[in-house]
């Protein structure tokens, strides 16, 4: 995958990424470059990572999985008074 190398911004995220051990939150509107990024950043960056996403499509689009199918997290609602139904 190509890059504009005259992008100063995609260069200092990629920076970040590479030569940082700070964690990462990817977002943004639409249409900005946010998956684009992410295949990027998978195909050049010798770290180990995990790519997640709030939608299945999402997931599927960037490459990664789901934040619920990542953390195992069960179907239904999780509220401080609620009763688990799941166990």
């Amino acid at each position: 995958m190509e890059h504009d190398s005259s992008n100063k911004a995609f260069e200092q995220a990629v920076s970040f990424v590479n030569f940082t051990r700070s964690p990462l939150f990817l977002t943004g509107k639409a249409g900005t470059g946010k998956t684009t990024f992410l295949r990027y950043i998978k195909q050049h960056c010798p770290k180990k990572m995990v790519v997640l996403a709030p939608t299945g499509v999402a997931a599927i689009n960037a490459g990664g999985v789901t934040i619920h199918s990542f953390f195992q997290l069960p179907f239904g609602i999780f509220a401080p008074t609620s009763e688990h139904v799941w166990g």
